[in-house]
């Protein structure tokens, strides 16, 4: 019986990554699904405001859901835990979040999100320097080649649709995905020391959100009141969609990120541009343009994804 305890942890150990690797793709399915439907809300409503709505939704049904699972431990907080939790609002929301829906709404999110390419990078970076982590090979591989492909995806097109494009590379919005990556790639590294022995995700993802809202409101309480007077519902609407699904994307991703270390769940959450990538070329496509080398970015950075998975699960 003792010799098979090392083997029942070791295998624990990797349903435990699997589970994460699991998680973390449903939570960039989640982001994709949100960019796009930010993408689609940006287009009358500003963004900081769009974020707040998001974060509006979002926070309402992830606090509910920790309400009801983690209910015992929300009673026995601590200043100091409630700490890290103005910590992750302030970088998730008010940062990180208003920086990406910008950037969404002046360069599309078929280029904003390949920008995420960065995010793996600094949180490869990050987690083995703050966090000690040590990721094996395949982890150590996968992750340049998924920021190669992705990298692909915002080269300059020999095309009629792109000669703008081309000439914008360093514009604002560029500029502001590359601060959102930044900004959730330090929120990863935080997350991830919060959610393994601080407070349970639910309870962190809640309280990051609430937070952060209550941050964001009151930088765009004016803009919010006059949106609701002046935009169609159907735009406001679309906005809150999107904080639903992604406050459940954010609560899957802290599940994952308390499971498995940052140097796995940021390269595979670097995939969401992959999933959004396909729902633009579904339903944006008077928005978004899609081409050869859209698609050859994607494939490059699939198959970085893979290598992590399999690293994620050795």
């Amino acid at each position: 019986m003792c010799n098979d305890e090392p083997n029942i942890f070791v295998r624990r150990e990797k349903l435990a990554l699997l589970l994460a690797v699991v998680l973390t793709l449903g939570a960039a399915s989640g982001f994709a699904i949100g960019s796009i439907l930010i993408r689609i809300g940006t287009q009358r409503v500003a963004p900081p405001v769009a974020t707040f709505f998001t974060v509006l939704t979002g926070s309402i049904l992830v606090c509910g859901i920790a309400f009801v699972v983690d209910f015992s431990e929300i009673k026995s907080l601590s200043l100091a835990v409630l700490g890290w939790f103005v910590l992750m609002g302030f970088m998730a929301y008010p940062l990180a979040r208003v920086l990406h829906n910008s950037a969404i709404s002046m360069v599309g999110a078929t280029r904003t999100l390949p920008m995420t390419s960065l995010q793996p990078v600094i949180a490869f970076t990050l987690g083995i320097l703050l966090l000690g982590e040590r990721p094996n090979l395949l982890v150590t591989v996968g992750t340049p080649i998924i920021v190669v492909g992705l990298l692909l995806v915002v080269l300059p097109r020999p095309s009629a649709h792109t000669v703008e494009r081309v000439a914008n590379v360093r514009n604002l919005g560029y500029l502001l995905a590359i601060g959102g990556s930044i900004a959730f790639a330090s929120r990863d590294v935080v997350s991830r020391h919060v959610v393994t022995g601080i407070a349970p995700p639910f309870v962190a993802a809640g309280f990051a959100l609430v937070i952060g809202g209550l941050i964001l409101f009151a930088f765009t309480h004016r803009g919010v009141v006059n949106t609701v007077r002046t935009v169609s519902p159907r735009y406001i609407a679309i906005c809150g969609l999107a904080g639903l699904i992604q406050g459940l994307a954010i609560s899957t991703l802290f599940q994952a990120l308390s499971r498995a270390p940052v140097t796995v769940v940021s390269p595979i959450f670097a995939s969401q541009p992959l999933i959004a990538l396909l729902l633009a070329w579904l339903f944006l496509r008077r928005l978004e343009v899609v081409d050869l080398v859209l698609v050859m970015g994607t494939l490059l950075s699939v198959c970085g994804v893979v290598l992590v998975i399999l690293g994620a699960a050795n």
